[in-house]
């Protein structure tokens, strides 16, 4: 069977488990009745948050870039991009930004896959500052809760580890490879022999992140320190939205469970089940009861599955129309 095949039916059985071992704890009058609490004031200004992130993370590849591509053509990338990424399992939407950058924008494969891995470490840099951030100015959890904590940061940290290791030994990585194919003589098999030229200049230009000056850097830093300060406040809005009074500190230690899960190798599809799985753990550890911390985050994760799908849509309808309007000028 089709790996990509095994990978989608994985990711619909992990979804219904979830799903169903969640709504099996609460009622649905419990979702009805916090729906009915909902502030339409606070949604729409959580979108206009939501907005505002996407800009920001078009304004981080347009920096990783060095300017090449329009920040307003890197906005309708990262609306299809990010809606693609919540929609397909184990984070294999990732391949829309480096499909598209080099379909439309004529680029390299390897400065799609190198750009992308080099926003995603500052995602996890920025993720894991403000987490720890919350984390000890809040100070008061049970050793149990600590203790995941603990595990959860191990992991994150490992990941950046990982990626700094990339960058500064990456050089060996391809010869490491080369000599694995040689070995098994695979060198001469076309497809391999591409994979090992695309790793080659992905790392490449993964080395060119060790000359950034001191100024970009730090640009690319403060940019993806405000997508996810938006991120965070967007989601304080929606908790807010659900007349769940919780101050910001504690939403932010919350629902970074949830956007943990969004790393994990096996996830629900659309991240359904994991992501709500991760919101619940995270708002029972804050105080929240069960049925409020499940029926929370089945909403949530419903509100931003209309959000991303609504800016998706228009990116996509975006890019047709500049893809037809390229043709007619060919003409």
């Amino acid at each position: 069977m089709d790996k990509n095949v095994i990978r989608m039916i994985s990711a619909i059985v992990v979804s219904l488990t979830l799903l169903f071992v969640l709504y099996s704890q609460i009622d649905v009058d419990d979702i009805l009745s916090t729906v009915g609490l909902i502030d339409p004031f606070y949604l729409s200004i959580a979108f206009m948050l939501y907005v505002g992130n996407y800009f920001f993370r078009s304004l981080r590849f347009y920096l990783l870039l060095e300017k090449k591509i329009s920040l307003k053509d890197l906005f309708t990338v990262v609306c299809v991009h990010n809606m693609t990424n919540n929609i397909f399992p184990a984070r294999t939407g990732e391949l829309s930004y480096i499909y598209l950058l080099k379909k439309i924008h004529y680029k390299k494969i390897e400065e799609g896959i190198a750009s992308l891995l080099i926003a995603r470490f500052l995602d996890f840099v920025s993720i894991m500052v403000l987490f720890l951030i919350a984390t000890y100015t809040i100070g008061s959890f049970t050793p149990a809760t600590m203790h995941l904590v603990w595990i959860i940061t191990f992991f994150m940290l490992s990941l950046i580890m990982l990626f700094v290791m990339f960058v500064y030994f990456g050089k060996k990585v391809p010869q490491l490879f080369r000599a694995i194919a040689f070995r098994l003589k695979l060198d001469n098999i076309d497809l391999i022999s591409l994979l090992l030229d695309k790793t080659d200049g992905t790392i490449e230009r993964l080395q060119l992140l060790k000359n950034y000056k001191k100024t970009h850097l730090l640009k690319l830093i403060m940019v993806s320190l405000t997508i996810w300060l938006l991120m965070y406040y967007f989601n304080f809005l929606i908790v807010r939205a659900m007349n769940i009074n919780l101050n910001f500190l504690l939403v932010v230690f919350a629902t970074s469970f949830a956007i943990f899960t969004t790393v994990l190798p096996i996830q629900g599809m659309g991240g359904f089940g994991t992501l709500e799985s991760g919101w619940v753990i995270g708002f029972i550890t804050v105080g929240l009861s069960k049925g409020i911390a499940i029926s929370s985050g089945i909403i949530y994760h419903t509100i931003i599955l209309m959000y991303f799908l609504l800016l998706g849509i228009w990116g996509t309808m975006a890019i047709k129309r500049r893809s037809r309007i390229e043709q007619n000028h060919l003409l």
